[in-house]
């Protein structure tokens, strides 16, 4: 399977476009998911289409072959499958969260997926106000429930003395935090899940790991301008000593000029005064 992001939520699968890559025909749109709670597993969904999406097909998590912004590719069977729901199978959304202790916690109200397998990652509840929790979205992790009933889970009161609170565009915040983490799909889903169970802030961690890169690529940079400077310096020590060497050899060939000689003239000789005495 191809896809633009590592996790997705529930909600945002819901009524998706369908489209058989093989045809190239539309399927329908995605009316809801097959989720065993207890192995934590999507297996599916059921496409819905025509007059009132009366005409329902389903589809297994295997015959995805992509996921996009806008549409799910899927290997359609030529003659379609009838949506027969697993046994173990249920639509979480609106189960009623309780502690180990008896208190309420909320409903479940979505839940985030690995988009490559199908897992569920991540369940959020719109908390109810117990133990001091402000309104809003909070998250949980799969091992933070200890089971699934036919409407209500029971969590680990471990899980919820430091509760997550969800926020709007999270999703998005996992998806950037999981560009830092591509060796393989196994350590990033690992990554995420440890994010989510420890309960860390996903942003700070996008933060830290970018911090991280960046300081290193500073550090690099540094690195390859010191190594510059020093070749600068040498370049400029060897040419001052090529400048030394070719004044110290002109120096020397111009003692080696030889002067011109100066031509001295003859001596004039003066005339004897014996000549006129004979």
């Amino acid at each position: 399977m191809t896809t633009e992001q590592q996790v997705i939520k529930q909600s945002e699968l819901l009524n998706r476009l369908v489209i058989d890559r093989n045809t190239a025909e539309q399927v329908g749109r995605i009316e809801k998911l097959w989720l065993d709670p207890n192995s934590h597993q999507v297996l599916g969904f059921v496409c819905k289409s025509g007059f009132m999406g009366g005409n329902k097909q389903a589809f297994t998590w295997e015959q995805i072959a992509s996921i996009g912004k806008d549409s799910v590719m899927v290997n359609a069977s030529p003659e379609g499958q009838e949506p027969t729901q697993p046994e173990q199978v249920a639509n979480i959304i609106g189960y009623q969260l309780m502690a180990e202790a008896g208190n309420k916690l909320g409903k479940i109200v979505d839940y985030i997926l690995a988009v490559k397998t199908g897992e569920a990652i991540g369940y959020l509840f719109a908390s109810s106000g117990w133990s001091g929790m402000v309104d809003g979205t909070y998250l949980l992790a799969p091992e933070d429930i200890s089971r699934f009933g036919s409407k209500l889970a029971i969590v680990l009161d471990a899980a919820i003395e430091e509760p997550q609170q969800y926020t709007e565009g999270m999703s998005q915040k996992v998806n950037q935090a999981a560009e830092f983490f591509q060796e393989d799909y196994e350590r990033t889903m690992g990554d995420l899940k440890s994010l989510i169970r420890g309960g860390q802030n996903l942003t700070e961690q996008a933060k830290e790991k970018a911090t991280s890169v960046a300081a290193q690529a500073k550090e690099g940079a540094q690195n390859l301008a010191e190594q510059a400077g020093q070749v600068t310096e040498s370049a400029l020590s060897l040419a001052e000593q090529a400048k030394d060497k070719a004044t110290q050899v002109a120096g020397q060939a111009q003692e080696k000029i030889v002067a011109p000689k100066r031509v001295e003239k003859p001596m004039a000789f003066e005339e004897s005064d014996t000549d006129g005495d004979e």
